[in-house]
């Protein structure tokens, strides 16, 4: 036994996961990386981002991005999904609005109240926006969960 995500573990881990956080290339070919919320369906990580936002400008530029989502505190805790991906806009009505639904579905109870947030960051978010789709590239997913080791070492006890 190893201390990959077996694909159900994999699949599980990211559909309940809670922050994504993208790595994007900059023109200088520095990493940039942003926390993002977002929504695994289909195989591909989807979020979605303002269209000033500066990560657009580097998706456009280079689609080429990395994707992770982790959990835990504690060394034996830690559980991690890093994928290399292909990014690409999404423009289809139906596919939007199935990744809305599920998004509002995930992220209704930690929605911040509108009516209590400053000038400042409901100009940051309000105007357009666009849905991303992260594809896995072929075999450049890779994952870990700590605690397989532990139990790994129990097994040959």
């Amino acid at each position: 036994m190893g201390v990959r995500l077996t694909d159900e573990e994999r699949e599980e881990f990211l559909t309940r996961g809670h922050t994504l956080i993208l790595s994007t290339v900059r023109q200088s070919g520095e990493p940039f990386m942003t926390p993002n919320w977002y929504v695994w369906m289909d195989g591909a990580f989807f979020m979605r981002t303002t269209a000033k936002a500066a990560k657009v400008k580097h998706i456009r530029r280079d689609p080429r991005v990395c994707c992770m989502v982790e959990q835990g505190e504690r060394w034996v805790d830690l559980k991690a999904v890093i994928a290399s991906c292909d990014a690409e806009f999404i423009e289809d009505e139906a596919l939007i609005a199935r990744f809305m639904a599920a998004f509002d579905a995930k992220y209704a109870p930690f929605r911040f109240d509108r009516g209590a947030a400053p000038e400042a960051t409901l100009k940051h978010y309000g105007g357009d926006w666009h849905l991303i789709r992260m594809t896995p590239r072929e075999g450049e997913v890779r994952s870990w969960y700590n605690a397989k080791v532990r139990m790994k070492a129990r097994d040959t006890s």
